[in-house]
């Protein structure tokens, strides 16, 4: 990492960071915390201030994404909620409790009218946020859903899972698109490249595995390198991307052709 390139100073916390996004539309950037608070901050190399502060769940709050417009702030807790909150001033627009029976571990956005869910028991739900109720729920996984991506172009939710699989999911019917074969090893991470014609997982043997898009029964191309789990996958460009692992380190990788480019941060081991 290039200690003079400048960039904002990291935010610090009392408590462990669970997740954090990144605003689509400004320079915001939201964290979420084991004991239920969730926090805003506006960066910049001049300094970071805080936008707002609260504690929308009683247990630990696992995860946030920001809606396409970067207005609404959506977050989803171990307390078994989903909420929807301003981003400018942390109202609350909407809340659903008892959102599944077991404790969420991931909401994302889909698009204006659909926000997805899955727990630690493999569930995955659409939500109408419309009526506030879900569209379809679907119990292909037998193990703790990891990640979601969507996919607009194809109107697909991509989903992984502790059990080894990935999901497809064409978020207008109520049955999947496709289920991978077991892949023998946890997948933890999901993100669509080349322009949508790959799909790469990562796995907890450190291990990234690559899917052609459409053809989803198997991966078809691995890249390993990745010393421990591949926590989290976050796309830079069509060929490159920046991984999160148990490690603490935040690498840089590009894809076609498979090279590890640098180390973007380090977070000394803490995963």
């Amino acid at each position: 990492m290039d200690d003079s390139v400048a960039r904002p100073k990291a935010l610090k916390f009392k408590e462990p960071v669970v997740d954090v996004a990144f605003s689509p539309a400004a320079n915001l950037v939201a964290s979420s915390l084991i004991t239920g608070h969730v926090f805003v901050h506006r960066y910049a190399v001049e300094g970071n201030q805080r936008q707002t502060r609260g504690r929308p769940h009683k247990k630990s709050c696992r995860s946030l994404c920001f809606s396409g417009d970067g207005s609404l702030l959506y977050t989803a807790s171990k307390d078994r909620s989903w909420q929807a909150m301003d981003v400018e001033t942390g109202a609350e627009k909407m809340r659903v409790a008892g959102a599944h029976e077991k404790p969420l571990n991931i909401v994302k956005y889909v698009n204006e009218q659909i926000i997805a869910t899955g727990d630690e028991a493999g569930c995955v739900k659409l939500w109408d946020v419309r009526k506030n109720k879900p569209a379809f729920s679907y119990s292909e996984h037998v193990d703790y859903i990891s990640d979601m991506v969507s996919h607009e172009p194809k109107r697909h939710l991509l989903v992984t899972s502790g059990d080894g699989c990935l999901s497809v999911y064409d978020v207008r019917k109520a049955k999947p698109f496709q289920v991978s074969a077991n892949q023998d090893d946890e997948l933890l991470s999901v993100a669509v490249i080349r322009n949508g014609t790959k799909v790469v997982v990562g796995e907890t043997d450190g291990v990234m595995g690559i899917f052609n898009y459409g053809q989803f029964g198997d991966i078809t191309d691995r890249f390993p390198g990745h010393p421990q789990s591949i926590d989290s996958i976050c796309k830079l460009t069509e060929d490159m991307c920046v991984t999160g692992s148990s490690d603490g380190l935040l690498r840089i990788v590009q894809l076609f052709p498979h090279k590890l480019i640098g180390v973007a941060g380090d977070h000394q081991a803490l995963p």
